[in-house]
């Protein structure tokens, strides 16, 4: 009786805790069979209430020795069960602010007693990994009393040791759960504790110690103005969700040889490579094949990102300039490489000439002067300029047609133009654009300061709306507070 008065009571707290924050906790909960017959099946639910976060999410399931489960509906994730684990996993997790997964809960044949079953929701927000436990709930198997818990609320706790702006959860939801599941609870987080320990920083190729490595090979194509592009990874035992990107020169043009299992596809100036779940061999091999005319230098400038304890991790490739063949060579780049021997001998050999050779000698002069800036752009300049990355910060998102721009920029005595898009049946409200992250970040404070209290930056490549860790990835930026 006293564990569904505390229910009761977290109950109520949750819902007051949702009036005072305008997107509310993020929470998973589950419905359950409060009992089940050894050797039968049901269908059991986990909802997740995630507001508007995207991007990289995880929700797991965890059963004891005796059951087992199937998926059913699982709304465009990647699923696994191994181990008693049951893993659902999205690289850009469903757009509605509440979704239900639906799977299939199994009990042996041999099964019976109280079995408990956890869950969690995994996400990424502001670089850092969040996880949301809902409490065990007990399912009775063959005779005896079960426990109903299903709509208790969660416990939202950060994994990674950086302070984020992630509110806490309330209090009271800490009191919900009985101590003899507390202490179960602890010693997973115990059992767990060294994947937290993970270093949050990327893999690079300035870290030498890196066992995940890259390497990008460019030979003359079969055609003329054709470069077959291959690349092989090391990747180190990574599993899930990975990628690789190179940029398409301007008027080139790019179609695939080699995928390994991945899906390729052009877009946003990015020739790219991904996998949903990357294949067992240790080493990845893809190819491209590059077309276009080689009218300048190009700087071929590539990365092969992934997830390693939910967190991006990346490779970058070191700058490499497209390689010059003889069918691909233009008339001005053979005379600028080929004249200046023949102007030195006519002037030691040909006295009539020398007037000529004279005039001659300040052309070439100034043709090299010319060229130099190109040719000593910096690698961090050319990836600045290729990119389309721009940030802005949504004010609110709203499935109410009345809402408008007019109706916010009052509400909140918004001076500046409020831009609004249709993503997933919401209206996205949004202001500013920027192109550091940086000025973005200040951007956001300043419209919290005026009572937007879920303002928060989102981030666009070109005209496509990504995440914005993507983003800082892409763009080489640092992430800020």
């Amino acid at each position: 009786m006293i564990k569904y008065l505390l229910v009761a009571i977290n109950s109520i707290a949750l819902f007051f805790y949702s009036i005072f924050f305008e997107n509310g906790p993020v929470t998973v909960k589950g419905n359950f069979p409060a009992s089940m017959k050894p050797g039968t099946e049901v269908t059991a639910e986990l909802i997740v209430n995630k507001g508007s976060l995207g991007g990289f999410a995880k929700l797991q399931v965890e059963v004891p020795e005796g059951m087992s489960v199937k998926e059913s509906d699982n709304k465009g994730a990647t699923f696994s069960f191994a181990s008693g684990i049951g893993k659902w996993i999205w690289t850009g997790v469903p757009s509605d602010a509440e979704f239900t997964i639906k799977f299939v809960l199994v009990a042996d044949a041999a099964a019976s007693g109280a079995k408990s079953i956890g869950a969690k929701f995994s996400y990424i927000e502001n670089n850092n990994k969040q996880v949301v436990e809902m409490p065990a709930v007990e399912v009775m198997v063959g005779d005896g009393s079960a426990v109903a818990k299903t709509e208790a609320p969660t416990e939202t706790k950060t994994e990674t040791p950086a302070v984020t702006e992630t509110p806490k959860t309330p209090e009271p939801a800490k009191t919900e759960t009985p101590t003899e599941t507390k202490t179960t609870e602890t010693a997973k987080t115990e059992t767990k504790a060294p994947e937290t320990t993970k270093t949050p920083e990327p893999v690079s190729a300035e870290e030498p110690n890196s066992l995940v490595s890259a390497k990008r090979t460019i030979t003359k194509g079969a055609n003329a103005g054709e470069w077959n592009v291959n690349v092989k990874i090391k990747k180190d035992g990574i599993k899930g969700f990975a990628r690789y990107s190179d940029n398409l020169p301007e008027g080139f043009s790019a179609k695939s040889d080699k995928t390994n299992g991945s899906s390729f596809s052009v877009a946003d100036n990015r020739i790219k490579f991904v996998w949903v779940n990357v294949p067992e061999t240790e080493e990845l091999e893809i190819s491209y094949v590059l077309s276009g005319t080689l009218k300048t230098d190009v700087m071929m400038e590539g990365e092969f990102s992934y997830l390693e304890s939910n967190q991006s991790k990346f490779y970058k490739l070191p700058f490499e300039k497209l390689p010059v063949f003889e069918e691909t060579t233009t008339p001005v780049t053979t005379e600028t490489k080929t004249e200046t021997p023949v102007v030195t001998t006519e002037t030691k050999t040909e006295t009539p000439v020398i007037t000529e050779t004279k005039t001659e000698t300040p052309v070439l002069a100034t043709e090299t002067k010319t060229e130099t800036p190109s040719s000593t752009t910096t690698p961090t300049e050319t990836a600045k300029t290729n990119s389309n990355i721009s940030y802005c910060v949504q004010i609110g998102a709203y499935t109410n047609m009345n809402v408008t721009s007019s109706k916010l920029a009052a509400m909140y005595k918004i001076s500046e133009s409020i831009r609004s898009e249709m993503a997933g049946g919401f209206t996205k409200f949004m202001i500013g654009k920027h192109g550091e992250y940086k000025q973005a970040r200040d951007h956001r404070e300043t419209a919290r300061g005026k009572g937007v209290n879920g303002a928060f930056v989102a981030a666009y490549n070109g005209p496509t709306r990504i995440t914005v860790q993507e983003a800082l990835m892409i763009s080489n930026q640092k992430w800020y507070k």
